[in-house]
């Protein structure tokens, strides 16, 4: 009998310790098993907003002259007159300077005399030629020298009646590589005028969105220079031939006619365009988007975790970006913590707003 106790008293510790070793080895799994899983990335998100704006686009451009003339001599001599001076602004029409004639006059004279001779020899030719004595060639040889003087007469009177030379636009002297005293000839470069009464702006514009420019629409126009001041711009010409970007060129114009701001040939422009109809957009912080080689995505909160989804955003909105395409509004979005995440990660939320 006590040998069938303490048999049965053996298998009831061999029984206990048994389940200790298994409780304990349930305990080390689960331990691994939790060591094992990933903990939670801690994310700050904000809801997605919808807002109502007057949406605006920008674009950058450079502003340049209106018109300029490059001005060359037509006639030759000394100036004995310059009425110009670097910077300084001339009318058109204006008498700029005036070339001494004296060469033109006395080349005219000798120019005369052979045109008289010529005549001269052309009848003595065709009087001989008449009497068989003086072939074809001979007087048509006649004729084309006094062809040829009678053109040089021309040219130099035209020359002589230019001595004085006029401003073809008014603007400003910006080159004048002549002086008082300085002999010209055809084709010596005498000054460029350049027109600021208007500057022009060239921007490039998109071709997706030529149909939002027209001819004689207003714009503003924001000058670097001069910060917190706005011009009004006028779309004066678009462009026919486009880019290899596929943009193409709008010149704006926009008057220079305030003393206080002057606008000047080389200035860096912002053209902002508006569409006067308000619209309802939905926006997200610009630190929510994960940029992928060929997606823009974010990750949007659902439950615990994060789904990166892609979408389509617009211009921005403020410090804010329009979303054109994959959000609906109220959903969260992850704008801190974005490193390290993928998709379906569990997080914890320390701000959900």
């Amino acid at each position: 009998m006590k040998t069938v106790i303490w048999v049965l008293g053996a298998l009831a510790v061999l029984i206990g310790i048994g389940a200790w070793l298994g409780h304990n080895q349930q305990i080390k799994q689960a331990q691994v098993q939790a060591a094992a899983r990933p903990r939670p990335v801690t994310v700050a998100v904000q809801p997605v907003v919808q807002k109502t704006i007057t949406e605006q686009t920008e674009y950058i451009g450079q502003s340049t002259f209106w018109r300029e003339v490059p001005m060359t001599a037509t006639t030759q001599g000394i100036v004995r007159s310059l009425n110009i001076r670097l910077n300084g602004t001339v009318r058109a029409g204006q008498p700029l300077l005036t070339v001494d004639t004296d060469v033109n006059r006395a080349s005219l004279a000798v120019a005369e005399a052979t045109l008289a001779k010529a005549r001269q020899d052309l009848a003595r030719y065709e009087t001989l030629q008449r009497e068989n004595n003086a072939t074809a060639t001979e007087v048509e040889t006649a004729r084309l020298q006094m062809s040829n003087a009678g053109l040089q007469i021309t040219s130099l009177r035209k020359q002589i009646s230019e001595a004085v030379i006029h401003a073809p636009i008014g603007g400003t002297i910006t080159e004048k590589p002549i002086e008082q005293g300085m002999f010209i000839a055809p084709g010596t470069p005498l000054a460029t005028i350049t027109d600021v009464s208007f500057v022009k702006v060239i921007v490039n514009i998109p071709e997706t969105e030529l149909l939002n420019w027209r001819v004689g629409r207003i714009v503003r126009v924001d000058f670097e220079g001069y910060p917190g001041t706005s011009f009004r711009g006028t779309v004066h010409q678009i462009g026919l031939k486009g880019g290899e970007a596929g943009t193409f060129p709008v010149d704006i114009r926009v008057a220079n006619n305030r003393p206080a701001t002057p606008l000047r040939v080389g200035m860096t422009a912002r053209v902002r365009r508006t569409d006067t109809a308000p619209a309802a957009v939905l926006t997200i912080p610009r630190t929510a988007l994960v940029q992928g080689a060929d997606t823009t995505s974010v990750y949007v909160l659902h439950r615990n975790q994060v789904r990166l989804r892609p979408i389509q955003i617009g211009d921005p909105s403020g410090t804010d970006l329009v979303v054109r395409r994959g959000l609906q509004a109220g959903e969260q979005v992850v704008v801190s913590g974005t490193n390290g995440l993928r998709d379906n990660v569990l997080v914890n939320v320390d701000n959900v707003k």
